[in-house]
């Protein structure tokens, strides 16, 4: 089974909230102890996601989900930001929630990873999160890096009435690679220039074609659009850029990072779509080829969602296009 996991902004988490309100009902019933006992009906589950859309719509909550090829909702997790001001470092993961259809197949880990991936595009350094004692969610953080704090007996109520013990955990994120920044440039400065030959040769190599083009008329867009240019240690290690498409939606173009220098292209890819929202897009839109699987899984992983192939595109059906809703 094939799906994306996508951070849903406002519009996108009202629009999903019957669904969600599906899978919260379904895990209830299958169990899960998640702050609800069973039996949840439809209506009282999408009263609890009504009362996030504040949250998500101020940023304090971010809520992903996993979304099938066909489009169906078949799983979600909530980061939730610290609001204290002395903890903007740290994060809480909760409502982690896999329809019980669809478990077995990597979805809550997916889930997971991304969440500390938006966790760390935010400044957060520290998750946390308490777990039923004994569930198969605890095996999986204790697997994906996630410390032990302790247990907490008598702490909630399950649906027969006994109660049961809960695990609180922690994680330290990875810190982003020391040294590294990245800045607004244009696309001809010297340091740029190697970025973008290496970037074609290994286009030509590999599939055929360099993609030069992505980047012609520059000038002529220059206001409407951002090229970044990243350095390790002031040495050049990576690159991107977004260009208007249509209205407000921009086309990312030309990213690249020396191979070897882990962590890079995400940071270029958050710092692109800052760049963007900031710009006034609210959609992005890329293309990429099938058989550069690293890439397409690099763009889903982030977000990006396979779409219908747009532009020169349309016709070609080596090409993936991906694209995310800023």
């Amino acid at each position: 089974m094939r799906y994306d996991i996508i951070t849903a902004g406002a519009e996108d988490f009202a629009a999903a909230i019957p669904d969600l309100a599906l899978v919260l009902a379904a895990c209830v019933a299958n169990g899960a102890a998640v702050g609800f006992l069973p039996p949840l009906d439809l209506d009282s589950a999408a009263a609890f996601w009504h009362g996030q859309e504040g949250a998500v719509r101020t940023g304090e909550k971010h809520i992903l989900l996993a979304v099938t090829e066909a489009g169906r909702l078949i799983g979600t997790v909530t980061l939730a930001l610290a609001p204290q001001v002395n903890g903007t470092h740290r994060a809480e993961i909760a409502k982690m929630l896999v329809h019980p259809d669809a478990r077995r197949q990597g979805v809550a880990a997916s889930l997971l990873k991304r969440a500390e991936e938006v966790a760390r595009s935010k400044g957060r350094r520290l998750l946390v999160l308490d777990t039923r004692e004994g569930d198969d969610a605890e095996r999986l953080y204790a697997r994906l890096g996630w410390q032990s704090c302790g247990t907490i007996p008598d702490y909630a109520l399950n649906g027969d009435g006994t109660s049961h013990t809960t695990h609180v955990m922690y994680r330290q994120l990875p810190p982003p690679p020391t040294g590294l920044t990245i800045e607004p440039a244009q696309p001809d400065t010297p340091d740029a220039i190697p970025l973008i030959n290496a970037l074609s040769a290994d286009l030509a190599a590999r599939f055929g074609s360099d993609g030069r083009g992505g980047l012609a008329g520059w000038d002529a867009v220059a206001d409407r659009s951002l090229f970044a240019l990243a350095r390790l240690d002031g040495v050049a290690v990576g690159c991107g850029a977004v260009r208007p498409f249509d209205g407000e939606v921009a086309e990312i173009k030309r990213m690249y990072a020396v191979p070897g220098s882990a962590g890079v292209g995400a940071s270029i890819l958050a710092f692109l779509e800052a760049g963007a929202r900031h710009l006034g897009y609210r959609r992005l839109l890329l293309e990429t080829r099938w058989a550069n699987e690293r890439a397409v899984a690099f763009y889903r992983r982030h977000g990006y969602r396979i779409t219908a192939n747009y532009g020169p595109y349309a016709n070609r059906p080596e090409s993936a296009c991906l694209s995310k809703i800023l």
